[in-house]
């Protein structure tokens, strides 16, 4: 989760969904970009911990659902701390917690299947926002053996990988196929985890970065061997920045272009400072400055993406 010159904003009426087709899948949700009726470039969706309505950001670069510390202590939830096991966006240790039999649902999507989460602090911006859940979208197993993340819609669905692959196959500019990329995954902490890891050009930089649609804008670690390159292109970023420890500087490439399969954009790429967890190295993270034209079926082991061609 990264987001980039985020401050709170003013409630919009929630849109409502047409009715699921009898027969087929029917798990689905609406995704917005907007907060208190402003503009907000990351995809939120609404729903309830413990019964207590709350915003909610769809991040796939959350390996697993997570409750924001300030939403468990105000719903006065059991925390039981488990140490500095996790990390933030730039490698930087931040204690988590485990929330065992918790009720999360989404709104129009339903009760989600898992009940055993994982807690963390994040900083004051994000509480002033009114976000309290982190919903990891390739951890919702409630229907399917799959979920179609269509950011460009504004929709997140249930899905059966094969029928979604095929109907994807033709449609919109290639990002990536099945065979590209990683995944990583984690069975054996508290709570399992998965992210997917995918191939990039950024200014003729072969890198590899982590899909994040929590982040705002693309990054690249400033000591990978690929940031060492970047690094004379770059100037000082005066954008505030925010990870799950705090707020850091930066530098920004601006007007950088970045490919990913067949797909580029032109946008600014920030250099940061830190490192990727060990557990899942990567080069930075791919954001929704690309993401945001895309459609992303998200598999077990796998991920897709098609997007609209860029203007």
């Amino acid at each position: 989760m990264l987001l980039g010159g985020c401050a709170e904003t003013a409630s919009s009426s929630k849109p409502r969904l047409a009715a699921a087709t009898p027969g087929k899948l029917t798990k689905r949700a609406l995704i917005r970009y907007d907060i208190r009726g402003r503009p907000f470039p990351l995809p939120v969706v609404t729903g309830h911990v413990a019964g207590q309505p709350v915003l909610m950001l769809v991040d796939t670069g959350a390996n697993s659902h997570v409750i924001a510390g300030w939403l468990a202590r105000k719903l006065g939830l059991p925390m039981k701390k488990l140490g500095d096991i996790g990390t933030d966006h730039v490698g930087k240790s931040i204690a988590a917690y485990r929330l065992d039999g918790v009720d999360i649902a989404i709104d129009d999507w339903g009760k989600l299947a898992t009940t055993t989460l994982l807690a963390t602090e994040v900083p004051p911006v994000i509480e002033k926002l009114g976000i309290g859940a982190f919903i990891s979208p390739q951890r919702l197993e409630e229907e399917g053996d799959a979920v179609v993340l269509d950011l460009a819609k504004g929709e997140l669905r249930s899905a059966w990988w094969d029928e979604s692959l095929r109907e994807m196959a033709d449609k919109g500019v290639r990002l990536f196929d099945v065979d590209q990329g990683r995944t990583c995954e984690d069975s054996e902490g508290p709570v399992r985890g998965l992210a997917y890891v995918m191939p990039s050009v950024i200014e003729q930089q072969k890198v590899s970065l982590l899909v994040d649609t929590g982040a705002q804008h693309s990054d690249v670690f400033i000591g990978s061997s690929a940031g060492q390159r970047l690094l004379p292109q770059s100037t000082p970023n005066k954008e505030a920045m925010y990870t799950a420890s705090g707020p850091i500087t930066a530098r920004k490439i601006a007007n950088a272009r970045i490919t990913t399969g067949s797909f580029s954009v032109t946008a600014n790429v920030d250099l940061i400072q830190g490192a990727a967890d060990a557990s899942c190295p990567r080069d930075g993270v791919l954001a929704m400055d690309v993401l945001r034209s895309c459609s992303l079926l998200l598999g077990r082991t796998r991920i897709v993406g098609r997007c609209a061609p860029s203007k």
